[in-house]
């Protein structure tokens, strides 16, 4: 996984895990108010690696699901990474677990 520049500097992070609804990032950390150093910074792009599990996800605002046979969104892998850029996707981002059980873990890297 590259991750350029061009995309920012890592100013936050956060591990999700229980993803059993559809789950965005932290509101408050992809625009910030109170850190000096991103108030006023809408979040560029966001590193995601999905450490265990597997994950749904969708960048347009609908709802991923994990129902067999119908899952709705793409689908990221244990071990999986991607860069979601510019603001209005790193907003409209959601993830489910593409199975009810399967104990997943997400980080993020906010990029401002």
């Amino acid at each position: 996984m590259i991750v350029f520049s061009s995309n920012g500097e890592a100013r936050g992070y956060d591990t999700f895990t229980s993803i059993t609804a559809a789950t965005s990032f932290t509101a408050a950390k992809i625009s910030p108010s109170a850190d000096a150093g991103t108030v006023g910074n809408k979040c560029r792009a966001v590193l995601i690696t999905v450490e265990s599990g597997s994950i749904n996800f969708t960048i347009d605002g609908t709802t991923p699901t994990a129902t067999a046979g119908t899952n709705i969104g793409h689908t990221l892998n244990a071990g999986d990474s991607m860069v979601i850029s510019s603001f209005e996707n790193v907003k409209r981002f959601l993830m489910i677990n593409s199975e009810d059980s399967n104990g997943v873990v997400v980080k993020a890297t906010y990029m401002f």
